[in-house]
């Protein structure tokens, strides 16, 4: 059997017999296409058959069927006239919508479109004509059974080497990082906007003076706050609760350490919590604070909300499926959960800053889907609870202590009467320990994503380097 694409059928050719084949990625293996044709003469002769395995580039099964009539339709002659026999309904129908008819933009918001247009271009040079006919998938045609298995045995053949360039026949595309981009353009430069976001995001010194970036699922971070769609919205009713969960994710509440650190001509260097007066009040004192009245207790009252929430997340993953109790056992010892210590991932859970070892736990039970819907949603209860419970009762203590020390709201808007000493603002707040991250990161997610199939959130990698151009438009 030939491998190659490059041979030119005789017109006797009448029927072409067309499959695809798609492998998902596994844990151990990456995704993989396949696509195989066989070429028939009037009297059923089988003349030639071809199969070839794709480069692997916006993976899917419906490509794989589409690869499979453009390599068929580039090995006839010119003016043939053929009948393609294909079982893949997904496939007629659209090429109904997108071959069949005059051309229209709209054609390049589709998903494989430089197929498409290479196909309507492959018809129109060699002034083909073709006939798609739909053949029952898993039947008794000898024909279609034979070319299944052809494409399904390519699989097993060496990694293409060609490049997937070279199955556009279009007169002009775009490319990133040398693979064509093969989807709606403005939903592709959206997603390297949202990837430089995020980017420059997870970079931000305070997020990385904490760590390196595997510390915490930042495609889960990226959900929850993808769901607070309120949050721009002037009719969302509770705007000062968006604000919270934003400034308490950044660390950027009006704790006493930062307004000594944004005014320090008001509020003086040297005072500790105005509530225990034993620590600074910094933004993790909010929720071990041991000052106690009858109705405020920070600590316990924190304690008691991190317990409920993490019984809300167990009662709602055992609600989706049976699991044995080790599951409930190892789940409640994860770290994340630790009030006692506190341990670090307990106090950036509080934040929103969901730890990878939560969710990485939780994968090997449930789709990466599945737990972000539902953590996402408790995760928006559990702070509900810490801003009326802790952070409005706080205000309403912190006020009258203001108050007490002769700082008005007037006060507030004016400056320092003269130039104040320089004072630093704590190191660990600029201290990063991840200066090595590249910043060209976004470019492998968004690469990888075409390469591999998903979103491009599923793929962040913040230590891969790249130096290339990465978007760039290519003509005959």
């Amino acid at each position: 059997m030939d491998t190659t694409d490059d041979k030119v059928l005789p017109l006797s050719v009448q029927s072409l017999y067309t499959d695809g084949s798609f492998h998902t990625a596994t844990d151990s293996s990456p995704s993989s296409m396949a696509s195989a044709w066989l070429a028939l003469d009037d009297d059923g002769l089988i003349l030639e058959s071809s199969s070839l395995q794709i480069p692997s580039c916006f993976p899917s099964a419906l490509r794989s069927e589409i690869y499979a009539i453009v390599l068929g339709l580039n090995a006839l002659s010119h003016g043939s006239s053929i009948s393609v026999y294909t079982d893949c309904s997904q496939l007629i129908s659209l090429w109904k919508r997108f071959v069949d008819v005059p051309f229209s933009p709209k054609l390049l918001r589709e998903h494989n479109h430089l197929l498409w247009l290479s196909i309507r271009q492959l018809i129109k040079d060699r002034k083909l004509i073709v006939n798609l006919i739909k053949v029952p998938a898993h039947g008794d045609d000898f024909y279609n059974v034979q070319v299944d298995s052809l494409a399904k045995a390519s699989h097993l053949s060496s990694q293409p080497t060609v490049s997937p360039l070279a199955f556009c026949h279009v007169p002009c595309f775009l490319t990133f990082n040398s693979l064509p981009i093969d989807m709606n353009i403005r939903h592709f430069l959206r997603s390297i906007a949202d990837a430089c976001a995020l980017l420059s995001f997870c970079s931000m010194a305070r997020f990385t003076a904490l760590g390196s970036p595997s510390l915490f699922d930042w495609a889960g971070i990226y959900f929850c706050l993808s769901q607070i769609k309120g949050f721009a919205s002037h009719k969302n009713g509770r705007p000062e609760f968006w604000i919270f969960r934003i400034k308490l994710l950044l660390d950027m509440l009006p704790t006493l350490t930062t307004l000594q650190q944004r005014k320090p001509y008001l509020y003086s260097p040297d005072w500790l919590c105005p509530q225990c007066n034993s620590a600074p009040e910094d933004l993790n004192h909010l929720w071990t604070c041991p000052y106690i009245l009858p109705e405020l207790n920070p600590c316990s009252t924190h304690r008691s909300e991190v317990v409920k929430f993490r019984d809300s997340c167990l009662s709602s993953f055992l609600s989706l499926k049976p699991l044995d109790s080790n599951f409930h056992v190892a789940f409640s010892a994860l770290d994340c959960w630790n009030y006692e210590t506190p341990s670090s991932s307990y106090l950036w859970l509080t934040r929103g800053l969901l730890p990878a070892h939560l969710t990485n736990f939780l994968k090997q039970y449930f789709p990466l889907s599945v737990i972000y819907k539902t953590i996402s949603t408790l995760l928006n209860d559990f702070q509900i609870e810490l801003y009326g419970e802790i952070w409005l009762c706080r205000n309403i203590l912190f006020h009258a202590w203001e108050e007490s020390q002769g700082i008005s709201a007037a006060s507030k808007l004016r400056g320092p009467s003269s130039n104040p000493p320089f004072t630093a603002i704590s190191s660990h707040i600029h201290n990063s320990s991840l200066a090595s991250v590249s910043q060209d990161s976004w470019i492998s997610w968004i690469s990888s994503s075409i390469i591999r199939g998903g979103s491009w959130i599923s793929h962040l990698d913040f230590l891969r380097r790249l130096t290339v151009q990465p978007l760039r438009i290519s003509f005959w």
